[in-house]
């Protein structure tokens, strides 16, 4: 592994807080024993750290870009999914998991090496883990021509509009997690010593924003609006824009069904039919032909 590589990788690691997994497991335990009313036990605290199988869960939480939920009791004493643990604890800097991850990077290399014209965009960025991922690409590369384009209102996800997003009410004020501002996101690439001109950050809804967005080409467009209205926004505004040979990239596909739908409306109506691929258990990609 050249020192490219093992920047990358530690670039990786940073942005999943796998570094600090063990501090992870601390925490958890803090939380689980304020959830359930119990007095905070130093040694178990202390045990934490080494608990193998919650080291476990965290570690396979993090490579699926999965969450890891509180459990409760309902009124039968049956074991429940009672919070997830997000809105409590989350350290890292993508919820994307290795697997994304990984075939992120992969994107942005295989375009680069095939000279595929555009700049790199992501709508929905959260904390920029992903934008920050592909500038690191870029930086190690040499690469000073090419944009990342951080496209997000930096307030959460907007309050759901169509029907096809009807019960899926992800704003702020059901997971305060997701709305995260431009300034934090920008201190985080400060942390990278990536934040550049290269970077551009596009603030809003995407429906007024997608629109206007200056960006001429594009090789990678990796989309993660959760929602239908988002997710067509992003696509009828910039599919357009991407390149032949250019990747796009749907975070969420397996996993909320507006999403999923909102991509099988726009590749029907679009006339797309190159196969999409699987990721992981979450998205998907197809190459533009």
């Amino acid at each position: 592994m050249n020192c490219e590589d093992r920047y990358l990788e530690l670039v990786k690691k940073s942005l999943l807080n796998e570094l600090y997994i063990e501090l992870e497991a601390q925490l958890i335990f803090a939380v689980l024993c304020a959830a359930h009313g119990h007095q905070l036990d130093l040694e178990g605290f202390r045990r934490a750290r080494h608990d193998g199988d919650l080291l476990n869960a965290i570690a396979t939480a993090k490579a699926g870009g999965d969450t890891i939920t509180l459990q409760g009791l309902d009124e039968h004493k049956n074991v429940v999914p009672q919070e997830q643990l997000r809105n409590y604890i989350e350290y890292a800097h993508t919820l994307i998991g290795r697997k994304r991850l990984d075939h992120l990077q992969k994107c942005v290399e295989t375009v680069l090496d095939e000279d595929i014209p555009g700049d790199l965009v992501e709508t929905g960025v959260w904390r920029g883990g992903s934008c920050i991922l592909m500038k690191a690409v870029l930086a190690v590369r040499g690469v000073t021509d090419r944009k990342v384009w951080a496209v997000d209102s930096f307030e959460g996800l907007p309050p759901p509009t169509l029907h096809q997003d009807a019960g899926l009410d992800m704003t702020k004020e059901q997971f305060p997690f997701l709305a995260v501002s431009k300034k934090k996101v920008q201190e985080l690439f400060n942390r990278y010593q990536l934040l550049d001109d290269q970077i551009v950050f596009v603030e809003g809804w995407f429906r007024d924003t997608v629109p206007k967005m200056p960006v001429d080409e594009i090789a990678v467009l990796r989309l993660d609006g959760d929602l239908y209205e988002s997710t067509m926004d992003a696509l009828s505004g910039l599919y357009s824009k991407v390149s032949s040979g250019g990747f796009v990239v749907i975070d969420d596909y397996h996993i909320l069904p507006p999403c999923e739908q909102a991509v099988e409306d726009f590749r029907r109506e679009a006339g797309v039919t190159v196969p999409l691929q699987e990721i992981d258990n979450h998205a998907v990609f197809w190459r533009k032909p």
